[in-house]
């Protein structure tokens, strides 16, 4: 009689045991997902080049996947409180870019993009990441204010990224709750037209200058 109340309480010491290893987090998001603080924003300065991103809800994914290739350039103003984005989209075998501010505050920015005439507001949140990585999620608003949807983008400086590293962020992407599928962007990016735009001017001063006696 005895053995059987202690097989009985093995038993029970068992289930215990595998019910707690079953409802054990196998994500240390604490871990994972710790918000950039964006005091001196140097951290995210400079120009980034997308390689991968994620969404939360499926009807975000068919404007993401339009996308051939994604690049933004991140750099001070005048203003302490705000962050000029210069930006560049390929679809297919057109080109759209253009020039934002974003307005920054402790671990948020707030980001108007006007293209083609039409004006999306955008609430970031940027994270730690890998070293050469930018790691940011990005909220769609409606005109009335309401959330479409979120994003999540890591960038890199070369748009190409180690394998390890895509593996972390697809754990930052599930700790966050967004949906387990991703977009990877391609490194056929478009020109900075503002480079070509200054080669223009320089051309066209050349031009205009008096002959020499």
């Amino acid at each position: 009689m005895l053995s059987g109340v202690m097989a009985a309480q093995l038993v029970v010491a068992l289930l215990a045991l595998t019910s707690l290893c079953a409802a054990a987090p196998h994500l240390d998001c604490k871990e994972l997902v710790k918000p950039l603080v964006l005091d001196n924003h140097s951290p995210i300065y400079g120009k980034w080049v997308l390689h991968v991103a994620s969404w939360d809800e499926p009807g975000l994914k068919h404007d993401l996947v339009a996308v051939n290739s994604s690049w933004v350039e991140l750099s001070s103003s005048s203003d302490s409180s705000l962050i000029t984005i210069y930006w560049a989209d390929r679809l297919g075998d057109k080109c759209l870019q253009g020039l934002a501010n974003a307005s920054v505050s402790g671990m948020t920015s707030h980001t108007t993009f006007t293209i083609n005439g039409h004006t999306s507001y955008h609430d970031g949140k940027y994270y730690e990441t890998c070293a050469d990585c930018l790691l940011s999620e990005d909220t769609t608003l409606l005109p009335d204010g309401k959330s479409k949807g979120r994003y999540l983008f890591l960038f890199t400086k070369t748009g190409n990224l180690e394998q390890s590293e895509l593996e972390i962020f697809k754990k930052q992407a599930e700790c966050l709750n967004f949906l387990p599928e991703y977009f990877f962007g391609t490194t056929d990016l478009c020109p900075d037209d503002r480079n070509a735009a200054a080669a223009d001017k320089e051309t066209t001063e050349a031009e205009v200058q008096p002959p020499e006696n």
